[in-house]
Order: structure tokens, then C-alpha cells, then sequence
């Protein structure tokens, strides 16, 4: 055989070979890349900046799932900051391809990695394969005080209550979960829990309990190589700042303040105080409160809470933390609604529950209201100013009649329909009234007890003095030398009043037809009230009018009501004495049960025998409670109001 013919054999079978190579095995060539398919390193987790155990495995085929040699693959990391150890790789004699992936710094970020091809027809950039991987914390590094905060406050010998913790992370500022931290009381007593695990956040926490020392107490926390210190203040007084033993209408809110301290270092601001409605009901807001330092400067750390008073009656209220607690005392009151029982056209003087004696401002005429009817008498047209060149005038409901009287002492008795002038008291002294009847010590006659409901008058005490007061039985009471006189059913009786150049002589004298007593006054301005008694008057109360003072006395029924605007007190018909309020109220009535009704703060409230208070509404300048008959009434302006018994 010839050279070339062998050259030409040899050719052709390099072809045949060669063709062969770029075909299946049924003899089809492959076409360009179409699929990557995922074969392994997908979904894997590692620490942060670290490489993953396996590779990132692809596989190249065609559309018709011919694998594919010698494919160029691009890796490119679309998330996550980490990085591939190549960026590019080409498929085997399988069609597989491999690159090695390191995660980024970011622990629970997104990973992600993107197999690439190029498609060779066109040249259009594929994306054929997505691997996705979980970054996890790398080892605990760092270690610090949860908040940078290392102070705790707390309670002595009590557990403590808010949080304190330490914040693991690792090399580059993740948090570290799963790590184990070491906990240990280095000064001040106590115990603490130890160890604990961070959290999901890279947190662990304990449990403190504080020993019994008021002095600053430590402990320590040990985690990767760090120890961070914790000191501990706390507390071991607690104290009622303000607001205790209030009096307030049921559902009426009232301030409260407690103070914290340790006795060794001061105020603790920041401790949480516990509020809880002990008796009573009601409620409490917030439930927790947190202590802050005293705006003026007192060594006391305070916080207040708004406490809502539940049903009548006593209620208490705790404010506690730790081991220490303390605890307020309240009294609700009910809460009785007025009624409205007249309104006039003019200034009211007087009233009962059925008739009102009130005057036409405008008129000055004096006229009674008949409420059934709505019918009003006349009486008289007041036409006497005052020394101060005001109009004023006085008058008194009885049965059958109106009682008037200006401020010169001139009385005039408007009874059965027509008016009567009476008199003039000696130095313009108002007369004294109680239900049907009245005293008065008329000039040129002397000393007058007057049957309104009857129209008639005697003279018990002719040269009697110009102080007297009648009760509501017709009992009446006078200053004779120094004794008080006591007239009842035509006898007299006499009792020595007491001689005190402290308090001074009597200036005012009471009757209820059961008691009798008197009020004194000195110079320059002491005043005190006494009740008369055989074997020796019963001091009551006392003040200095010069500093501010008030004095307040009323009898009723053998009840006596008194005090200064120091407090009110009671004392009743078996000589028992008891307080009925604070400073500032002001005495208004007495009923012949007991019922005392006195203003306090803008409002009226009524106390009854057994001491259970009600809030009687409002209270304003100028008003008056009188008790008339069988109940309270409230006279207001042009307005009369059933405050009830």
C-alpha cells in the first residue's frame, strides 16, 4: 500500500474519532448549556467567616439532558458578603462543576450563591442555580454589661427585680447564643444563680438575692474570658411620703407618694414599686412605678400612683418592693345627690321643706313661697341699710309666720298674715331661733322668750343679759353674774361658768334643750368653747383668732359638734368624744341624731352617729346648711337644696 493512502486512512479515522467524541452514545451531538442542577452544598450552616464543609456542586446539561463537558460555570455570591474561593470552574467529563464558599460576617443574614452560564448561541448571561446557607455565631469573644449598665438596685435581703444581664457576641459583634456564663456574689452576702446560657440574642440573665447588708453589694459575671462586675444599692426603708388617710367620694381618685432609702447610702432611684388594693376596692394605676431622686434635693427617692376609692368605708392601699412595704388608709364616702327643692326670683333667707322666706333683690320686698302651690305672701319691703350702706336682712321659718330682723336690731313678726313690729334689741344683738321659738333682749323690756307658732311673749329675766339662746323645746339660756342660767318649764337653774383669763368670758351661749354651753373670748383674740355642767364645765377646744384661728360650736339633740380649723370633733349624749376630720373644714350643721355636716376642699359632707360619711356635692362661698324638721337643707343663692337627714 502506498504512503499517502495510508495518511489518508489515518485522517479519517482521526475525524470518525473525533466526531464520535462530540456525540452520545447514540450518536446525537450535545447542544448548548440549558440546565444547572443543584447536586450538592445547598442549604448548609457554618460560622460566620468561615468556609462551608462541602462544596457547591453543579451539573450542566442541555435541553434534552445531555451532560455537557468542558461548560464554563461562574460562582457569584449575591448576599451576604462572603466570598467563593475561584468565582469560576468547568464541568467534567460528568458535566459537574465545584467551588468552595465562604459565609459572611452577618450571622442570621441572608447567604446566597448563584451558578452562572453563559448561553453560547447568543451570549446572553444565564442563571441557571441558586445555593442558599445559614451563618451562625462564631465563638464567644466579647462580653459586656446588658446596656453597658452595670448597677442594680434592689431590696436587702430580697430578690432582685429588674433585669440585669450580659450581652455575649463573638469576634466581629454577633450575638452568641448558647454560651455559658459563670455568675458569683463577690461582696455583700446574698446568692445568685449560676451558671446561665445566653439566649437567641446572645443574653443571659440570673437571679440576684441581695444579702441583708444596706451597703453597695457586688457580683461578677464570666463568659469568654471577660469579667464584668455588678454592684447592687438597696434598699432597707421604705416610707409614706404624702397622701395617707384621705377622705374622698367613692370612685374618687387621690394622690400617694412612698420614699425609698438605704440607710447607708441614700436614695435608690429606679427601684419598681409594687401598688396593691389591699381592702376596699378600687383600683391602682400604674401597677408598677419606678422610684426617682427628690427634686429637692431630700434624701429620699419618691414615687406616686393615682389610687381610685372603691365602695364606702375604709380602704387600704400597699406599696411594696422586696421585703419592704408600707401601707395607706383611705375613707370613701358615698356620694348622696341633692335635690332641687325651690328657686326664686330673689336672695333666700330661710327654709323648710315646704315654704321659702326670700327677699326680690330688686324690690327688696320680703316674700314666703308656698312650694305645694308655688304661691308667694308677702311679708314687707325691707328699707334699712346697713352701717356699710348695704342692703341686708335675716329672717326664720316657724309654723304659721316668718321672723325678720335687720342689722339694727329691729324685729318684725310676720304671723297670720300680717306683720308685727316687735322692737329693737339692745346693742343690735340678732335674736336667737330654734323651730318655734326665739330669745332676745328687747330694749325697754328686757329679756324676751317668744312662742312664734303661739304669738305671745314672756319675760323671764327683765335685767337678764343681752346673751341668751333658746332651744328647739322652748328651753332657754342667759347670763346672770357669773352664772349661766337655764330656764325650762317656768324653774331656773343656775351653773357656774368657768372663770379662765386665758380663754375670757362668755360671748356666745347654746341650748338644745338638753345641753347648755358657751363660747369665750379674750384679748386679744383666745376663744374657746365649753360645755355646762354642775360639777364643772367640759373644756372642748380652743384658738388664737389673731393666727388665723376659727372656732366652731353647735348643740342638738344632746350631740355636741365642735373644733377649730385644726379639726372637728363630736361628742355624744354619753360624754363620748371622737374627731371627725382634718384641719380646714368648716362646721355647717348638726342634726339631733348626730348628723354633723361640714365643708371641706369645695365640698359638703354629711357624718352620721356611726361615723359612715357621704359627700353631700359641692360646696360654694356664701351657702348655708341649716337643719329644719326632719332633714338638711343647703340654702344657695336663689336656691334651696334637700341634702336629706
Amino acid at each position: 500500500m502506498s504512503p499517502l493512502r495510508t495518511l489518508s486512512r489515518t485522517l479519517l479515522a482521526g475525524a470518525v474519532a473525533a466526531l464520535a467524541a462530540c456525540a452520545d452514545s447514540t450518536g446525537a451531538k450535545p447542544g448548548p448549556v440549558a440546565h444547572l442542577d443543584v447536586l450538592g452544598g445547598n442549604t448548609q450552616s457554618g460560622a460566620v467567616n468561615t468556609q462551608l464543609a462541602q462544596p457547591l456542586v453543579v451539573k450542566a446539561t442541555d435541553a434534552n439532558g445531555h451532560v455537557l463537558k468542558g461548560q464554563v460555570v461562574n460562582f457569584v455570591v449575591t448576599a451576604g458578603g462572603g466570598h467563593v474561593f475561584a468565582g469560576t470552574a468547568i464541568t467534567d467529563q460528568s458535566g459537574t462543576a465545584q467551588e468552595l464558599w465562604t459565609l459572611g460576617p452577618i450571622a442570621g443574614s441572608a447567604q446566597t450563591v448563584e451558578a452562572r452560564a453563559v448561553d453560547t448561541a447568543t451570549g446572553q448571561p444565564l442563571v441557571f442555580a441558586t445555593f442558599t446557607a445559614t451563618a451562625t455565631a462564631g465563638a464567644p469573644a466579647q462580653a459586656e454589661a446588658l446596656g453597658l449598665d452595670s448597677t442594680v438596685v434592689g431590696v436587702v435581703s430580697s430578690l432582685v427585680e429588674d433585669s440585669f444581664a450580659v450581652f455575649v457576641r463573638d469576634a466581629v459583634g454577633n450575638p452568641a447564643p448558647g454560651a455559658q456564663v459563670a455568675w458569683a456574689v463577690t461582696a455583700g452576702g446574698g446568692s445568685i444563680t449560676s451558671p446561665t446560657t445566653t439566649d437567641a440574642a446572645g443574653v443571659a440573665r440570673t437571679q440576684w438575692t441581695l444579702g441583708a447588708t444596706a451597703a453597695p453589694q457586688t457580683a461578677t459575671a464570666t463568659v469568654a474570658g471577660k469579667t464584668i462586675t455588678f454592684t447592687a444599692y438597696a434598699a432597707d426603708q421604705i416610707v409614706i411620703d404624702a397622701g395617707n388617710g384621705q377622705t374622698g367620694g367613692t370612685g374618687s381618685p387621690v394622690t400617694v407618694r412612698v420614699g425609698v432609702r438605704s440607710s447607708v447610702v441614700g436614695p435608690i432611684p429606679g427601684l419598681p414599686i409594687h401598688w396593691t388594693v389591699a381592702s376596699g376596692g378600687g383600683s391602682v394605676a400604674p401597677a408598677v412605678s419606678k422610684t426617682v431622686s427628690d427634686p429637692n434635693g431630700r434624701v429620699l427617692a419618691t414615687t406616686t400612683a393615682q389610687w381610685t376609692l372603691g365602695a364606702a368605708g375604709p380602704q387600704t392601699l400597699t406599696a411594696s418592693a422586696g421585703s419592704l412595704s408600707a401601707t395607706f388608709t383611705a375613707t370613701a364616702i358615698g356620694v348622696r345627690q341633692r335635690a332641687l327643692l325651690a328657686q326664686v326670683p330673689g336672695q333666700v333667707l330661710d327654709a323648710t321643706a315646704d315654704r321659702v322666706l326670700w327677699m326680690d333683690a330688686a324690690t327688696r320686698v320680703i316674700r314666703v313661697r308656698t312650694l305645694s302651690t308655688g304661691a308667694d305672701a308677702t311679708v314687707k319691703t325691707d328699707t334699712v341699710k346697713s352701717t356699710s350702706f348695704v342692703w341686708t336682712v335675716d329672717g326664720h321659718l316657724y309654723t304659721g309666720g316668718a321672723l325678720l330682723w335687720n342689722p339694727f336690731g329691729e324685729l318684725t313678726d310676720w304671723h297670720g298674715g300680717a306683720a308685727a313690729y316687735l322692737g329693737k334689741t339692745i346693742s343690735s344683738q340678732a335674736p336667737s331661733v330654734d323651730g318655734d321659738w326665739a330669745s332676745y333682749f328687747l330694749q325697754g323690756t328686757g329679756l324676751q322668750r317668744r312662742d312664734l307658732a303661739a304669738g305671745t311673749s314672756i319675760t323671764p329675766a327683765p335685767n337678764g343679759g343681752a346673751l341668751s339662746d333658746v332651744g328647739p323645746d322652748g328651753t332657754m339660756v342667759w347670763l346672770e353674774a357669773s352664772g349661766l342660767v337655764t330656764y325650762r318649764n317656768g324653774a331656773t337653774t343656775s351653773v357656774p361658768t368657768t372663770q379662765d383669763g386665758f380663754w375670757g368670758n362668755p360671748s356666745r351661749l347654746l341650748t338644745d334643750g338638753v345641753n347648755a354651753g358657751y363660747t369665750t373670748g379674750s384679748f386679744p383674740s383666745m376663744a374657746a368653747a365649753y360645755l355646762s355642767h354642775a360639777g364643772g364645765d367640759v373644756f372642748l377646744d380652743g384658738t388664737n383668732l389673731n393666727h388665723g384661728g376659727k372656732l366652731y360650736f353647735l348643740l342638738s339633740g344632746g350631740w355636741a359638734a365642735y373644733g377649730t380649723e385644726r379639726g372637728l370633733s363630736r361628742r355624744a349624749p354619753d360624754g363620748t368624744k371622737g374627731p371627725l376630720t382634718g384641719g380646714g373644714a368648716v362646721l355647717q350643721a348638726l342634726s339631733p341624731a348626730g348628723t354633723v355636716v361640714y365643708s371641706l376642699t369645695g365640698q359638703h359632707y354629711g357624718v352620721a352617729a356611726n361615723g359612715v360619711t357621704t359627700s353631700l356635692g359641692a360646696a360654694a362661698a356664701g351657702e348655708t346648711v341649716v337643719w329644719r324638721g326632719d332633714r338638711f337643707l343647703l340654702l344657695s343663692g336663689s336656691s334651696v337644696y334637700d341634702l336629706g337627714q
